[in-house]
């Protein structure tokens, strides 16, 4: 396991379904929060250090395991690592908690592919993946 980033927020109303518990499609979104935030935590910007390069990281594969709902006004903690890096590809693990009771809600992978300006697979730069094996 890499280095885990940690963050935390309270659910929103927009969130939830009509019973009040959150919509299963929402963690995914919170995988992009924890994922965006272990980036920027290790003192990076994708749309500088990625984008910028003309490379893209999209989400090739993703799995979602649900064990507890979280509900409306619930604080939430995503902790977020690098699971596996290769070459050309990645996989960031989660593990959503209820920040209050540590109880895990939800956990899963996403699968990340480097590509360039014309979406073809590339080689991921060294310094990025240095940055990934920490």
């Amino acid at each position: 396991m890499g280095k885990v980033i940690e963050t935390t927020f309270r659910v929103r109303y927009a969130e939830t379904d009509a019973s009040g518990v959150v919509y299963h499609a929402n963690y995914i979104v919170w995988f992009e929060h924890g994922r965006g935030e272990w980036f920027w935590q290790q003192g990076r910007d994708y749309q500088r250090d990625v984008e910028g390069r003309g490379l893209n990281w999209p989400v090739v594969e993703v799995s979602a395991r649900y064990l507890a709902p979280a509900r409306y006004g619930d604080c939430v903690m995503v902790r977020t690592w690098l699971e596996q890096v290769e070459s050309r590809a990645f996989t960031i693990a989660y593990e959503i908690l209820n920040a209050e009771t540590r109880q895990v809600l939800c956990t899963g992978w996403t699968r990340h592919l480097n590509v360039d300006r014309d979406w073809r697979v590339a080689k991921l730069p060294d310094d990025l993946r240095e940055l990934m094996q920490g």
